[in-house]
């Protein structure tokens, strides 16, 4: 098996069913050297909870066990993983059963190891392929970091719960994507089946509690019909609200409300509706500061903050660049049909060194670009994106080099004025730069429009003005 395949293998999990324990035990062992991660059940009851608590890529499931049977279990998760259905009573009824119920492959026991890993590769790879952008399995379910582990091993253990959930992150750490995790570990269960998503900050204030809680025909200028709002679509699943912190007061005095009783009112009625929707909400800001500051409610913040997911920035969790870089590459090389063999140890050590501060977000669109601009068998330095390219002594067109290596002091430059601190400095006036070009880019390419911009920037619009402010960019767009 190639490295590549198994840094793309290790992010994928498969789920096998069989009461006999030592097949269970073989398979798992055979597949985990193929750098796949395994659980196994071998009651097909435990298998159906194990499903709605966790996220698989592929199911190997046996179909004559006790209590519950393969084919009763298929029958009820339908055709939402891919499915490989093994048995020692082949027969063409039972396969045409399983297959009508949506088996993506039938295997007849005794069978080559061979034989099911070529299957398994077949049908697994389709899941990621399908959707390139998801990223929860790859970026989430594995990690060295003994931090990032215990927040995703509290993630599985906060969706089994109906509390509401807080995410909190520096832009770029994956909020959106732990709450899309968050989701697919409820995928097979009824009760999660909506999962409604809404940017506070991308919608006005005067138009964002009609989204959130919809209202009555006539309840305002342009109220032609009753509609329902985004918590009500979501009932019976998850709403997912991106931006909480940007949410004015009054909402946030009824989205409390909403979590505490379940209760919501269509602007123009007193009615209340009583809808189960989950909340999770996301906010690169600092609340505490937010709840100082008078502009989030204290109450609301305590309430969500029961089930509190704080994000590490990548910086924080460096074990784990090579693997996401590996990992994306995998993803891009497939996207764009190149083939490129591994990363250069130089570009690797580029990424360990580099702080990231576009967090996983801005790893991943390094990669994605370097992969389209290489041609040769191997990613080295001259690919990589001016920004980062910096590290390794390519010159970005302010002229800025890194301080050269030797044995020159870091506590005090050539003209003792300290040069660290210079090569601090000169590493921030590159970001700056080259964040201000990013601004101005999507400024002009909304005619100065910030709302619009800061939607193509991926960052609120409070963030937006306050960079515009620091950058003093006022007028550069115009």
């Amino acid at each position: 098996m190639s490295e590549g395949s198994e840094g793309f293998n290790k992010f994928l999990r498969i789920l096998i069913i069989d009461d006999e324990e030592q097949m269970c035990e073989s398979l798992k062992a055979l597949l985990e050297k193929e750098g796949f991660s395994v659980d196994y059940s071998t009651n097909a009851r435990d298998a159906f909870v194990l499903l709605n608590e966790r996220s698989y890529n592929l199911l190997i499931c046996d179909i004559r066990m006790p209590e519950m049977g393969g084919l009763t279990l298929l029958s009820k998760i339908g055709t939402k993983i891919p499915v490989i259905m093994i048995t020692a009573h082949a027969s063409i009824e039972t396969a045409r059963t399983a297959f009508k119920l949506g088996a993506s492959d039938y295997l007849a026991k005794p069978f080559k190891f061979d034989e099911l890993l070529v299957v398994v590769k077949q049908f697994i790879a389709r899941k990621p392929l399908e959707n390139p952008d998801s990223d929860s399995a790859a970026i989430f379910m594995r990690s060295k970091n003994p931090e990032h582990r215990r927040l995703m091993d509290l993630a599985e253990k906060f969706s089994a719960a109906d509390l509401p959930i807080l995410i909190t992150g520096e832009s770029g750490t994956g909020k959106e994507v732990v709450a899309d995790y968050l989701y697919s570990l409820n995928l097979h269960s009824i009760k999660r089946s909506a999962y409604v998503k809404i940017n506070c900050a991308a919608i006005p204030n005067e138009l964002l509690e009609g989204e959130l809680f919809g209202y009555e025909k006539g309840s305002f200028t342009g109220a032609v019909t009753s509609r329902k709002g985004k918590v009500e679509e979501a009932d019976g699943g998850i709403l997912f609200l991106d931006e909480i912190g940007e949410m004015p007061l009054l909402l946030q005095a009824k989205i409390l409300r909403f979590v505490q009783d379940f209760q919501v009112c269509h602007i123009g009625s007193n009615k209340p509706v009583t809808i189960r929707t989950r909340i999770i909400a996301a906010s690169n800001q600092d609340l505490d500061s937010l709840v100082d500051q008078g502009r989030f409610r204290l109450d609301l913040y305590h309430r969500l903050k029961g089930g509190h997911l704080k994000l590490l920035p990548l910086r924080e969790r460096r074990e784990d660049i090579l693997d996401l870089a590996d990992f994306f590459l995998e993803r891009y090389c497939r996207k764009y049909q190149k083939r490129i063999e591994s990363i250069d140890d130089g570009v690797k050590k580029i990424f360990l060194s580099y702080d990231w501060p576009g967090n996983t977000r801005e790893l991943k669109y390094c990669i994605e670009r370097s992969v389209v601009v290489c041609d040769e068998p191997f990613l080295s330095e001259k690919f990589l994106p001016d920004n980062i390219g910096v590290f390794a002594g390519k010159p970005p067109a302010d002229g800025f080099r890194p301080m050269p290596e030797g044995n020159q002091s870091l506590d005090a430059g050539p003209a003792g004025n300290g040069g660290l601190a210079t090569f601090s400095a000169s590493i921030q006036n590159y970001r700056n730069d080259y964040m201000r070009k990013l601004i101005i880019a999507a400024l002009v390419k909304t005619n100065g429009n910030k709302l619009e911009a800061a939607k193509l920037l991926n960052v609120s619009r409070q963030t937006l003005y306050n960079r515009i402010k620091e950058l003093d960019i006022q007028s550069d767009y115009r």
